[in-house]
C-alpha cells in the first residue's frame, strides 16, 4: 500500500510542480492588484501542498518492503494517512503524515479559490482578446461600395505613396485602398454640407446688432452678388475635409512617435532587466507585449512576435522589419541594435543597460528644456491672454468714442473681444499639446 501512495504522491508532486511553472511564468507579467494576489495565493498554496506531500515520503518509503510477506494482511503505516480528495475534475488519493491532514486541506481549499479567480482572469483576458478582432465597419465597406474601383487605380498609380507610409507607421487598422475610399466619400458627402451651408447663408444674413440673424430681402439685394458672396462654400468645405483626412494619419505617426520616445527609456531599463536573467531573446519582447505599463512599445512589440509566431521570421529579421516600418528613430535604433548584438554574439544585457543609460539622459535634458519653455509659454500667455484683451477692449472703445473709423456698440465690441480672446486661447492650447511633453 505504501509504495502505490508514494507513486500517487510523486504524481500529484509532478503536477504540482507543472502548475506552479505555469504560475510564476504568468505571473512575471502582472504589474499588480487583485489578479497579482490571487496568482501569488495560488503559488504558495502550491508549495505548501508540495511540502506537505515531501514531508511523508520518508514514512512511505520506510513502510515499502519488497519480501513477500508471510501474514495474508499488511500491517498499516500508523503515521501515514490516506487522503482522498477532488482534484481538476477527478478523484485523488494521497498519502500524508497524519498531523498535517488540517494543514493539507486547507492549502486545498485556498488553491481552489485561487485558481477559481485565475480562471475569472482568464475569461476576461479572452473577452478583450475577441474585442480587439472587430468587425469591418459599415462606413468603410459603404465607402469602398462607391468609390473602392477608383480608390484602387489611384493607389496602384502611387497617388498617395506617402500617406499609405503614414498609415503602417501609424498603426492604422485598414488598408490604404479603404482609408482612401473613406477620404474619397467623406469629401463627396461634404460637398452637400458645403451645398447647405451656401443656400442657408444665401437667404440668411448675419449682423452685429440683435437679433443678429436677418432674412435676406432681395427687393435690394442682387441675387448673383449674394451668390458669389456665399458660394465659396462649395468648394471650401470639401477641399478642407479632403486636406484633414489626408494630413491625419502623418498626425497620428507624430502622435505614436512621441508615445514611443516618452516610453522609450524606461522600457529599456525593464528590457535590460529581463535580458539580465539570461532568458532567450524572444521572450525579452513577449513579456514586453503581455506588459499593459507600456501601451505603444506594447503595439510594437506584438508586431514583432507576431513576424516570429505567423509569418515563421527568426528574431534578427523580425527586429529589422519591425523598425523598417517605425515612426520612432530612437526605437529603430535600439531594435537595430539589439539585431546587430544577436547577431555578432554581442552581450545583450550589457547593450540594453548602456543603451538605457543613454536615453534617460536624453529624456533629462528634454525635460529641463520642456520645464524652460513652459515658463516661457507661462510669461506669454499671461502677456497675451490677460493684459492685451484689457488695452484692446479701451482701444476699441476710444476708437468708437472719436469716430475714427466705425462705430459699434458696446455689446457687439464685447462679443469681437471675447471671441478674439477664446479664439487666442484655442491657439495656444492646440500649441500646448503638439509641443508638450508627458510627464
Amino acid at each position: 500500500m505504501s509504495l502505490e501512495l508514494l507513486k500517487k504522491n510523486i504524481s500529484q508532486e509532478r503536477i504540482l510542480v507543472a502548475r506552479l511553472g505555469t504560475l510564476v511564468r504568468d505571473s512575471a507579467n502582472l504589474a499588480g492588484g487583485k489578479d497579482k494576489i490571487a496568482f501569488n495565493e495560488s503559488i504558495e498554496s502550491a508549495k505548501k501542498q508540495i511540502g506537505i506531500l515531501n514531508d511523508s515520503i520518508p514514512e512511505l518509503v520506510r513502510g515499502i518492503s519488497f519480501a513477500k510477506p508471510l501474514a495474508p494482511t499488511v500491517k498499516e503505516n500508523p503515521k501515514v494517512l490516506e487522503v482522498s480528495h477532488d482534484f481538476e475534475g477527478g478523484n485523488l488519493q494521497v498519502g500524508i503524515l497524519k498531523g498535517d491532514r488540517g494543514k493539507y486541506l486547507k492549502e486545498l481549499h485556498i488553491s481552489d479559490k485561487a485558481l477559481r479567480g485565475l480562471r475569472k482572469h482568464r475569461k476576461k483576458e479572452k473577452k478583450e482578446l475577441v474585442h480587439e478582432f472587430k468587425k469591418p465597419r459599415g462606413y468603410i465597406k459603404l465607402a469602398n461600395r462607391f468609390f473602392g474601383r477608383s480608390a484602387g487605380k489611384a493607389v496602384d498609380k502611387g497617388k498617395f505613396k506617402k500617406m499609405s507610409e503614414d498609415l503602417r507607421k501609424g498603426n492604422f487598422t485598414m488598408l490604404t485602398k479603404s482609408y482612401v475610399s473613406a477620404l474619397y466619400f467623406t469629401t463627396f458627402l461634404f460637398g452637400f454640407v458645403g451645398i447647405f451651408l451656401t443656400l442657408f447663408f444665401m437667404f440668411i444674413g448675419l449682423s452685429f446688432e440683435a437679433p443678429y440673424f436677418y432674412f435676406v430681402d432681395f427687393g435690394n439685394t442682387d441675387i448673383l452678388l449674394r451668390l458669389v458672396k456665399v458660394f465659396w462654400f462649395i468648394p471650401l468645405v470639401p477641399i478642407l475635409t479632403f486636406l484633414a483626412m489626408y494630413f491625419y494619419p502623418a498626425a497620428e505617426k507624430a502622435s505614436l512617435k512621441g508615445s514611443l520616445d516618452y516610453e522609450l527609456p524606461f522600457a529599456t531599463i525593464q528590457m535590460s532587466a529581463i535580458a539580465g536573467a539570461d532568458i532567450e531573446p524572444s521572450n525579452i519582447f513577449r513579456i514586453i507585449a503581455l506588459n499593459r505599463e507600456y501601451p505603444a512599445i506594447r503595439n510594437e512589440s506584438k508586431k514583432l512576435m507576431n513576424q516570429i509566431n505567423l509569418y515563421g521570421y527568426d528574431l534578427t529579421t523580425s527586429l529589422r522589419n519591425v523598425a523598417a516600418i517605425s515612426p520612432s528613430k530612437s526605437w529603430a535604433e535600439l531594435l537595430t541594435g539589439i539585431s546587430t548584438a544577436l547577431r555578432s554574439g554581442g552581450n545583450l544585457s550589457k547593450y540594453l543597460s548602456k543603451k538605457a543609460e543613454s536615453l534617460l539622459f536624453e529624456y533629462r535634458i528634454k525635460r529641463e528644456k520642456a520645464t524652460k519653455s513652459a515658463e516661457t509659454f507661462m510669461d506669454i500667455y499671461i502677456s497675451v491672454v490677460i493684459a492685451a484683451p484689457m488695452l484692446m477692449m479701451l482701444l476699441l472703445i476710444m476708437i468708437n468714442i472719436s469716430n475714427l473709423g466705425f462705430s459699434l456698440p458696446i455689446p457687439v465690441l464685447s462679443i469681437i473681444v471675447v471671441a478674439v480672446v477664446a479664439l487666442i486661447n484655442v491657439i495656444f492650447l492646440v500649441f500646448l499639446h503638439m509641443s508638450q511633453k508627458k510627464i
